[in-house]
């Protein structure tokens, strides 16, 4: 076990993870200055549809499941590189978020249905986190991460769990957007965000490994 935890270096990540959840609780509290509006002519198609709260809840069972099988099947390579684009993200999430602080106003013509029980949820969800902090949706990015190490692991899976974690995916991308928790371009940015940074770290981590093997063979 101590062996794992080494290996899979969850000590240094549990205290990354606990800085950030200050840092990101201190941002929720106090209120900045001034905040940018963020909204674009897409939103204003985007109806709010209460029931896809529950697509928009299953992002937290759904980080819990992709975490374990991640730590369980995923070779070291695959797991740094999944881990640097995740820390990568999130930690210039913050740094836009106390740089360049942003917001939405949607919430303002909502009317919640407190009969329903996803009326209620919404209404709920919406008390307790507050409209700010929005550009890149994190809800969005690290849905990509997590969906990205399931397909690193099609080998070791199920063909129908994998396609399972997308259909989830993709549902927690869109309530993202139809639960008027995020701007369509919250959702456009963190994808880029992803994408970007997949990109580099596979790029970087496939020429050092290049370069390990040059030198192993210089030295044979």
């Amino acid at each position: 076990m101590k062996e794992f935890i080494k290996r899979r270096r969850l000590v240094p990540l549990a205290a990354w993870l606990a800085v950030y959840m200050a840092l990101f609780v201190y941002q929720e509290i106090f209120e900045p200055e001034q905040v940018t509006i963020i909204s674009c002519w897409l939103d204003e198609l985007i109806p709010h549809v209460p029931a896809f709260v529950y697509p928009y809840l299953s992002w937290f069972p759904y980080i819990v499941v992709c975490a374990v099988l991640a730590l369980r099947n995923l070779d070291d390579k695959d797991y740094r590189k999944a881990v640097l684009i995740l820390v990568t993200g999130m930690n210039i999430f913050l740094l836009i978020t106390y740089v360049w602080p942003t917001g939405l106003d949607f919430r303002e013509s909502i009317t919640y249905d407190t009969s329903t029980l996803s009326g209620w949820l919404m209404k709920f969800v919406q008390t307790v986190d507050t409209p700010k902090g929005v550009f890149p949706s994190m809800h969005v990015f690290v849905t990509l991460v997590l969906q990205y190490t399931l397909e690193l692991q099609k080998e070791k899976l199920p063909g129908w769990g994998v396609f399972t974690g997308r259909c989830f995916a993709a549902a927690i991308i869109l309530s993202t957007m139809f639960t008027k928790q995020h701007s369509a371009l919250d959702v456009i940015a963190a994808i880029f965000m992803f994408a970007a940074l997949s990109w580099a770290f596979e790029a970087a981590l496939s020429g050092r490994g290049e370069k390990v093997r040059f030198r192993k063979e210089q030295v044979e």
